[in-house]
C-alpha cells in the first residue's frame, strides 16, 4: 500500500538518500575511467563501481548484466542525462534496487524514458 506524504516520511526518505550518496561515494572505481567518454548508450555493464569525471548521457537503451545480488554503482562529478524513450534493461537477474546512481550535478530523465 502506498502511503501519504507526511513530514515524517519525507524526512525518512531524505535521510534514506543521503546515506545512500554517501555510501555510494566510499567506493572504489573497479572498472574502466569515464568508460565511453561518459556515453553509455548502447553499452552492456556488468557488475561494479564506475567513476565519471564528467557528464553521463544515455541516448540510446544501456543494459545492466547480472545476478540478483550483483551492485552496480556510477558515480558522475557532472550531470546525468537520458535521453526520451530510451530504456534501462536489465539482464541475467540484475535488479533496479542494486544500481546506485551517485551524481553531483543535475539528473534529466527525458519524456517516456524507463
Amino acid at each position: 500500500t502506498d502511503n501519504p506524504p507526511t513530514p515524517a516520511i519525507l524526512t525518512t526518505a531524505v535521510s534514506d538518500m543521503e546515506t545512500a550518496y554517501t555510501n555510494a561515494s566510499q567506493h572504489f572505481n573497479t572498472e574502466e575511467y569515464n568508460l565511453g567518454g561518459g556515453n553509455l548508450g548502447g553499452l552492456t555493464l556488468t557488475p561494479g563501481v564506475y567513476t565519471f569525471g564528467t557528464d553521463i548521457n544515455i541516448h540510446s537503451d544501456i543494459t545492466f548484466s547480472g545476478g540478483a545480488d550483483n551492485v552496480f554503482i556510477l558515480q558522475a562529478t557532472g550531470t546525468l542525462m537520458q535521453a526520451a524513450s530510451t530504456e534501462v534493461i536489465l539482464s541475467g537477474g540484475a535488479q533496479a534496487k542494486n544500481i546506485f546512481w551517485q551524481v553531483a550535478g543535475t539528473v534529466r530523465v527525458g519524456a517516456s524514458a524507463v
